[in-house]
């Protein structure tokens, strides 16, 4: 509805209150949809059909896009809209999965480190799956759960116990842990393993059933479709179907790893990718410009970047370094970082743009192939 004429005030009024009943509109059709939704996880639940039909939200993605572009909205418009829709109802289903799973039911856990921000995480998913949750942790905070202060007394009582606090500790509560040779699963949570190796490798030494598990995502997190769960095979296969097992009634992508296969790649996917972002941040925070008239400014690729930016440099300095530090296959991932970055700054300096064009086209090339054997 374009014209010449601008809209008198009661023509603007009009339109405004129908913009407000298609607003309605939508909402009321998301609440039927969440509806059938329901319907449809709570067939997945009585017949033990997976919850995640990867085929079937291509299908729904693909045919939202075709619609929406001949109706001359943006096919990207579309796409994120039903992803948003589909995250959210695999969130519900899995939430209604969780709780009725009863997995944990009559059973013991214990989260050392229980009130840090993954362990909570962690204590709140243990608890509605079912298990009884009781947290060690000296923080001065108030908890939803028993709290125990002489875990060392107890550790035969439990059947799980998953080790919560910050990397550097976690390898002397694992050595203990150790000694003490309880009955449970036990498994850490680190972004990690190098720096628990000794800990880890004492465990598997004193018969213990244990292994490593790696949640891919942050404490905020419920719903876990398109999240990634990484479990560490430390040699007792019992002991990793356990933990597997946690999380069976989730939407996770759940990944088996080698102790070595986790740091290699966690020196790309955690190191480069935060390393990248916080000196993304410091130079903008050293260039004497003020990030409010940066973004006034910007472009989308700025303003995306720096939402990043901004997720990590608020997140714990000490816990960061300590994925840098801490990691062994670091100092090879920014050295190719560094070949790399100055190599695009000498094809500037030297006005070497094919060197610029081949470095962009071969990235490019690479994702892209990656993107399509994932699609595939």
């Amino acid at each position: 509805m374009t014209s010449e004429a601008t809209l008198t005030p009661d023509e603007l009024k009009v339109l405004r209150q129908r913009l407000d009943a298609i607003d309605d509109g939508i909402v009321d059709l998301i609440a039927e949809r969440q509806e059938l939704v329901n319907t449809i996880g709570e067939h997945k639940l009585k017949t033990g059909a997976p919850l995640r039909h990867f085929a079937r939200e291509r299908e729904v993605i693909e045919r939202g896009m075709k619609r929406a572009t001949s109706q001359g909205v943006s096919g990207r418009l579309a796409r994120d809209v039903l992803e948003t829709l589909i995250h959210h109802s695999l969130g519900k289903q899995e939430t209604n999965q969780l709780v009725r799973s009863e997995h944990g039911q009559g059973r013991r856990a214990l989260v050392i480190g229980g009130l840090g921000r993954m362990g909570d995480w962690m204590s709140r998913y243990l608890d509605m799956v079912g298990y009884q949750v009781d947290v060690a942790d000296p923080a001065n905070v108030e908890s939803l759960f028993n709290r125990v202060n002489d875990w060392e007394s107890h550790v035969d009582e439990y059947e799980v116990i998953v080790v919560a606090v910050t990397l550097r500790p976690t390898n002397d509560i694992l050595h203990r842990l150790a000694e003490l040779k309880p009955g449970g699963l036990i498994f850490d949570i680190g972004s990690l393993k190098s720096p628990m190796r000794s800990g880890l490798n004492s465990l598997v030494e004193a018969g213990c059933r244990v292994c490593s598990v790696h949640p891919m995502f942050g404490p905020n997190e419920i719903g876990l479709s398109g999240r990634h769960i990484l479990f560490v095979d430390l040699g007792h296969a019992e002991a990793l179907a356990e933990a597997r097992a946690l999380f069976a009634h989730t939407a996770a992508d759940c990944v088996d790893l080698s102790l070595d296969e986790h740091d290699e790649v966690m020196a790309w996917v955690l190191g480069l990718s935060h390393l990248l972002n916080i000196a993304f941040a410091s130079a903008l925070a050293q260039s004497g410009e003020a990030v409010p008239l940066l973004r006034k400014i910007s472009s989308s690729t700025f303003n995306a970047q720096l939402k990043v930016a901004a997720q990590v440099v608020s997140e714990n300095p000490h816990l960061y370094y300590e994925i840098q530090q801490g990691n062994s296959k670091t100092p090879e991932v920014v050295s190719r970082f560094r070949d790399v970055f100055n190599g695009l700054a000498r094809a500037v300096q030297e006005e070497d743009e094919s060197s610029w064009t081949r470095a962009m086209e071969l990235a490019n090339q690479r994702i892209q192939s990656d993107r399509n054997d994932e699609a595939g």
